[in-house]
């Protein structure tokens, strides 16, 4: 049983390439809301960009990647 569900995990695993992406563009986002002069309501948008796309890289799985794959 435990092979099933290796395999479906691998299915939706990002490779190391997608992630370093993901990495550089939450870092961009982090940093383009922290000193660029935008208004509150962008930095908002920045920071939740920021937030799932370092997130997603941390755990290595995309939630919309799973969501278009199903």
């Amino acid at each position: 049983m435990t092979d099933v569900v290796n395999e479906m995990e691998k299915a939706f695993r990002m490779s190391e390439t997608e992630q370093k992406v993901r990495y550089g563009i939450g870092s961009a986002a982090a940093a383009a809301a922290i000193f660029a002069p935008l208004s509150y309501k962008w930095k908002g948008i920045l920071a939740a960009v920021a937030a799932d796309a370092i997130i997603t890289a941390v755990y290595g799985v995309s939630p919309a990647k799973q969501m278009m794959n199903a």
